[in-house]
């Protein structure tokens, strides 16, 4: 192993030398002495080294361990062990292992990805809490925005009846810092205290409710098909079923099944926030459920860590980082909602959840099943390969009928002269819908008031200073918001090349959303995106609303596309399918189809049936019109037509270099030197190369950003031939992300 960083003065070596893999961006692992610790070492074990010259206390993974030095060798001694046990088995660390070789991300840092940070620390005995105190109506002008945040996360804890929020809980959900809500207790708007720390709620034991619901031909058939598999032993079953088809009644059978076995599940869903119905229906109908997700305190977390250590829970609920949970009986993973890109993590180690997923159960002899009602190509096409089996759910529980569906060209509806994207049509069903006494849903993908600011005068367009995009105007803050760094600015008075009045151009959700306020001004309007919903506990309420039928129209971006199953709506909008489209990527047609699809599938799920409107600019557009017609088949087939011709995913693996430098020439030759090292590497091995270039987004956070992409037919031919040569990269005076299978190439 390697001596990097160890100094000539280190101890003389004695007794047991362990090899320890340091969370940080260093490649290689490193030698130390375990001698005096107390007690063996055991792989997968937390332990703190020193590192570098100046022994920087640092955290590690004992990977290794060998009965003694070679003779003369210097080695340092640990420092300290965080764990008296390894939490990692057999299985974690070799999945560990092939996380780091396949998304090429140090060995360390993928292990630390896998157990919380705050597990083995002391929980302190008390927490800083918070509870408001004034009511919405005496808020004063001026707050900041994350003060109001803050304050609305409170707001909405006391109508749930919740009367005191952690402080770190509140921080972490309103962006806030302690101190700015420190500073609104300094004011008489909260008042804080400090309290003992809420350890965790306890698992809830349900599973006593009976099997109400009826299966019909096609959910029975789909348990008959799973029988098989889920006795045990390694298999991947992609579950293609439309939307409103019942996949998440076979998920509950399924993990009931393994539950009766002694086994343990888990499912992965997209986001945490969005599961609320299908978390209420878990718990009622399945024993010890235990929910992670990123709105836990650390205490929390932490306990449930250990409860499922323990065999103490018997089925794990949460996003990607969930497929860690250390269940030691696993009996089956399921990933709902497969296609989605939210499971691919977006900084190191860049895993994807899905996959990590499939390999887990192949590691460990448990049964994968992924459900969708537009599953990714890659997976309809490994089941079309025969490497996954294939069950479909065709249609709707109790015969419901699928949503009828209108493209409207949008160039034919809108009234010369008036800005507003609401068209005749569109405006007419809304209409319909509330005068029968019926709920909405319209989406628009794009956060915002308006795309960008503009001069037509002298084409200057605002900017954001640290990043190389348009800012976009954001209304209910008064501000310019860049949503790559946020960033936010003031509104210049006048245009600072030609003094001219600035024009605000192009659409986003907050500016349909004051077009429905004036269209419609009796309706109960929600909007639901990124900038509202800044906690579980605000995704709970909007839907608590929605579904009490406080609600007339519910408006979001692609969040309002995810799972949810309200009986009294009716109408689906689109209100530009051109959003997902205009993005310079392959999958943008993918992305379109299944964005449309997925949305008009939360229409008519009542006994009313229920139609959707499709707003497009490109009423010709392949992805649009098979979604139109709900024909998933039709689209992948033109759709891998494509991507075979051009040789890209899933015909191609492809890993992507990003490489950042706050100079941009520097960028550029740090980006060459990176293809220099890489090319000898893959030279007659049947992988192309392009770039470096500059990256679709050219700068983020005052960093320049150049891309090199290379691609290959074969599956890991990529990481044998650069994962040698990734310590080699790491030398080179630049930040280099290597992103494996990539989701988007911005």
């Amino acid at each position: 192993m390697s001596e990097l960083f160890q100094s000539p003065e280190s101890a003389d070596a004695a007794g047991t030398v362990v090899s320890v893999a340091v969370n940080t961006q260093v490649w290689r692992e490193f030698d130390y002495l375990w001698n005096p610790l107390p007690g063996p070492p055991a792989r997968g074990q937390r332990v703190y080294v020193p590192l570098g010259k100046s022994d920087r206390k640092t955290l590690g993974f004992v990977v290794d361990e060998h009965p003694q030095p070679a003779q003369g060798r210097k080695l340092k001694h640990v420092m300290e062990v965080v764990d008296s046990a390894s939490k990692l088995d057999a299985g974690m660390l070799q999945l560990a292992r092939w996380i780091s070789g396949y998304y090429l991300s140090p060995l360390g840092m993928v292990l630390a990805a896998m157990i919380p940070s705050s597990l083995g620390r002391r929980s302190p005995k008390l927490q800083t809490v918070a509870r408001l105190i004034k009511s919405k109506k005496d808020w004063p002008q001026g707050l900041g925005g994350r003060q109001k945040r803050a304050l609305d996360e409170l707001h909405e804890a006391h109508l749930q009846g919740i009367e005191w929020l952690a402080l770190e809980e509140l921080a972490h959900h309103s962006g806030a810092t302690r101190d700015s809500i420190r500073r609104l207790g300094g004011r008489g708007l909260i008042e804080m205290s400090a309290r003992p720390a809420d350890d965790a709620a306890p698992l809830p034991t349900g599973g006593t409710s009976q099997e109400a619901i009826e299966l019909n031909e096609e959910q029975a058939a789909a348990m008959e098909r799973l029988d098989k598999p889920l006795q045990g032993g390694f298999s991947v079953t992609l579950l293609h079923g439309v939307t409103g088809s019942g996949k998440t009644e076979v998920y509950i059978r399924a993990i009931r099944r393994v539950i009766d076995m002694g086994r343990q599940a888990i499912l992965l869903v997209p986001e945490i926030a969005l599961a609320t119905q299908t978390l209420g229906r878990l718990i009622e109908r399945l024993p010890r459920v235990a929910v992670l997700h990123s709105g836990l305190t650390s205490a929390a977390r932490d306990k449930y860590y250990n409860l499922i250590l323990e065999g103490k829970a018997s089925v794990v609920v949460g996003p990607r980082s969930a497929i860690f949970a250390p269940t030691r009986k696993l009996g089956l993973i399921i990933v709902d909602e497969e296609h989605e890109p939210s499971y691919k993590q977006d900084t190191a180690p860049r895993y994807h959840g899905r996959d990590v997923a499939v390999m887990r159960g192949s590691i460990e002899g448990a049964p994968v099943l992924l459900g969708s009602a537009t599953p990714s190509l890659e997976s309809m096409h490994n089941a079309r390969q025969g490497r996954y089996s294939l069950i479909e759910l065709k249609h709707r529980v109790k015969n419901l009928p699928m949503p009828r569906l209108k493209i409207v060209p949008l160039r034919k509806e809108l009234t010369p002269g008036r800005i507003e994207l609401i068209g005749a049509t569109l405006t007419h069903r809304i209409a319909a819908t509330l005068d029968a006494g019926r709920q909405a849903i319209l989406l628009m993908n794009r956060r915002g008031y308006a795309s960008y600011v503009f001069c037509p005068a002298s084409d200057w367009i605002l900017t954001c200073e640290q990043c190389s995009m348009p800012m976009v105007y954001h209304q209910a803050i008064g501000l310019a918001m860049c949503h790559h760094c946020d960033k936010t600015a003031p509104l210049p008075a006048c245009c600072p090349v030609s003094g001219q009045k600035l024009v605000l151009f192009g659409f986003g959700i907050q500016r349909i959303e004051n077009e429905l306020f004036r269209k419609f001004p009796l309706a109960r309007v929600s909007r639901m995106d990124s900038d509202t919903m800044t906690s579980p506990r605000q995704f709970e309420e909007v839907f608590r609303k929605f579904s009490a039928g406080e609600t007339d129209i519910l408006l979001g971006t692609q969040i309002v596309a995810k799972g949810l199953d309200f009986p009294r709506v009716s109408l689906v909008g689109v209100v530009s399918a051109d959003t997902s489209l205009a993005i310079p990527d392959f999958r943008s047609s993918e992305r379109t189809f299944q964005l449309i699809v997925q949305v008009a599938g939360r229409a008519g799920r009542g006994a009313d049936g229920g139609e959707v409107v499709v707003q497009t600019l490109h009423e010709n557009e392949p992805a649009i019109i098979h979604a139109a017609t709900h024909d998933y088949h039709a689209f992948c087939e033109a759709e891998l037509k494509l991507r075979s011709q051009a040789k890209l995913p899933p015909f191609a693996r492809m890993v992507r270099f990003i490489i950042r430098h706050q100079d941009p020439s520097k960028a550029q030759q740090c980006a060459e030197q990176l293809r220099d090292i890489l090319a000898g590497a893959v030279a007659g091995k049947g992988v192309c190369m392009i770039g470096p270039m500059q990256a679709g987004v050219a700068k983020v956070k005052n960093m320049f950003r150049f891309h090199l992409l290379l691609s290959c037919p074969q599956a890991g031919v990529i990481q044998r031939c650069v994962g040698p040569k990734m310590e080699e990269a790491a030398r080179i005076p630049a930040e280099i992300q290597a992103d494996a299978d990539p989701v988007n190439l911005l």
